[in-house]
């Protein structure tokens, strides 16, 4: 597979690069350079394209032996450069824990004295996505005929964040753990029954405490979304 630049990539496997680009001005004569991007690949399909973000993470260049040349963290968009390399043959890896890998962990790159050889790494995170609607009928099951309701609050631990004036919510581009939505209802409002009915259109918040959970996972290497989230919301 062909991603950005060029690069070969292949998923889950090592893969090997002999191409090289303009130099970044490396510091010093007689070296060369290694960069990249780190990404979330959002539509898993181990190649960039400019809507995709960039992922944060350590980037490591190792000799061929396994031995240690530098570390570097990325650029709040994904980039990363690796300056004053030695010419030779070396590997490029990342190591990110908790998301599922579209591209190959570690990439063979050649650096050539006054050039820049060029690494990049994809991953795919979950999505945690629902709505908030207005259950009419307090039955916990979200009909056709029953609107959604917008800029309701919810937290996770101390960071804040609520729905859209349309209902809808998105916490894209998680890593694996449990995520722990607490959804704050408004005076006169209570959450519906919880997981009452078919799961793509029930409330999952539990009613006492409004507490809906999401929990990702990785699973033989890949990362499940959790889409329809939601809450309903019931007129006292």
């Amino acid at each position: 597979m062909v991603g950005r630049n060029g690069v070969l990539l292949l998923a889950g496997v090592l893969a090997c690069s002999v191409a090289v680009f303009p130099a970044q001005a490396p510091s010093s004569a007689g070296t060369g350079a290694v960069a990249g991007l780190h990404y979330f690949d959002r539509n898993a399909d181990g190649a960039w394209q400019p809507v995709e973000p960039g992922g944060g993470s350590a980037v490591g260049l190792y000799r061929m032996d396994g031995g240690r040349v530098a570390t570097v963290g990325t650029e709040p968009g994904g980039e990363y450069l690796i300056e004053d390399v030695a010419p030779g043959r070396y590997r490029v890896g990342i190591n990110p824990v908790g998301y599922q890998l579209t591209t190959a962990s570690e990439v063979v790159v050649d650096v050539v004295a006054g050039a820049t050889s060029r690494a990049d790494f994809g991953k795919l995170g979950a999505d945690i996505t629902g709505v908030t609607w207005h259950d009419r009928n307090a039955d916990g099951q979200r009909q056709a005929d029953e609107p959604l309701l917008g800029d309701i609050r919810f937290w996770i631990g101390r960071w804040g964040g609520g729905t859209d004036a349309t209902g809808h919510y998105a916490l894209a581009n998680q890593g694996t753990g449990t995520y722990p939505l607490r959804f704050v209802a408004p005076e006169g409002i209570r959450f519906s029954p919880k997981n009452a009915g078919a799961p793509a259109t029930d409330s999952d918040a539990d009613p006492s405490t409004g507490i809906a959970t999401a929990v990702v996972a990785l699973t033989d290497g890949r990362i499940n979304q959790v889409p329809n989230l939601d809450i309903g919301l019931v007129a006292e």
